[in-house]
């Protein structure tokens, strides 16, 4: 399904689940780990000079491995990518990610993150692939798995809204259903599920949290316990951890691009740095780029310099 909806000046467009006309009333979330609530005028965002877009359609996903940006499409665009130049934003090399076994799985890859030097992917449905790095594109190294016991039906809807219980992952062919995962960020952030210490955190737009993962048996494995509260169901797009083990979570137009900031517990809302209807982000030190799914190709894109004020 393709829709276009008009946003604060800006022109949003995206694929079936990319938004609704207005965000859906909050729902009871799981136990979520605090934040402070920061006001986001002690951060400012400067715009920096970027390509506008690159080929790749409905940009979804976005992370930096071996020095390089790479963006992924989401549900029927078959797992094209794009690799991106960060400092200029040039299209340096585009492909197609295999989406493995069996022929039925979805190809709605939401989110992009690295581990141990790998390209790792999320469909929203909870199902992992990872890559990686080849001469002319990539290889499918593992997966696609299931994030956890697959315990919620795959409905319809624009995945906007929480799923009844307390299932996390729905079947392979999954599409904006159950969580919603529109996100998956790996790294240095601190965090513990049932399983010890988080290796980091799927994004659920359904209910608006950031959900744990641990590895057991070198497959990662999402948590409902320790969740963290990110906004409002309908808006998260996507998160990445910086060097310093931050979260950054990036919303969509129906929060103005707004970006959360987590350190240490201390939530931030910074206000909107994005371009279009935003979905991925990616962040290194003070930089973060944004890329938008409008609904096909090319896909906008947009880099940041942000900063917290001088005091």
């Amino acid at each position: 399904m393709r829709f276009r909806v008009a946003i604060a000046g800006l022109v949003a467009c995206g694929s079936c689940g990319k938004g609704a006309s207005t965000p859906p009333p909050a729902p009871a979330p799981p136990p979520p780990v605090a934040g402070s609530g920061a006001p986001g005028a002690d951060w400012t965002c400067e715009a920096l000079p970027f390509e506008a877009s690159t080929p790749v359609g409905e940009a979804s996903g976005a992370a930096l491995l071996d020095g390089k940006l790479v963006t992924v499409g989401d549900s029927g665009q078959h797992g094209a990518y794009a690799i991106l130049d960060p400092e200029t934003g040039k299209t340096v090399e585009q492909g197609t990610l295999p989406l493995g076994e069996p022929k039925n799985a979805s190809d709605d890859l939401e989110g992009l993150s690295t581990l141990d030097g790998k390209l790792v992917a999320i469909s929203s449905a909870g199902w992992i692939r990872t890559y990686t790095r080849t001469e002319h594109g990539f290889a499918l190294a593992q997966g696609p798995y299931a994030l956890g016991p697959i315990d919620l039906p795959v409905t319809g809807g624009l995945g906007d809204k929480p799923p009844k219980g307390d299932g996390m992952v729905c079947p392979i062919e999954g599409t904006n259903c159950g969580r919603n995962y529109e996100g998956i960020c790996l790294g240095s952030a601190t965090g513990t599920g049932s399983g010890g210490a988080c290796v980091g955190y799927a994004l659920s737009k359904a209910d608006a949290h950031l959900y744990c993962l641990t590895l057991e048996n070198g497959q990662l494995l999402v948590h409902r316990d320790g969740a963290i509260a990110v906004g409002r169901p309908g808006t998260p797009a996507d998160c990445a951890i910086a060097d310093d083990g931050s979260i950054w979570v990036g919303h969509n137009a129906f929060a103005f691009n707004g970006i959360t900031r987590i350190d240490h517990g201390t939530s931030t809302d910074i206000g909107g740095a994005g371009i279009g209807f935003s979905e991925a982000i990616a962040v290194h030190g003070d930089t973060v780029w944004r890329l938008s799914d409008s609904g096909g190709s090319p896909s906008l894109m947009a880099k940041f310099r942000c900063a917290a004020k001088a005091r």
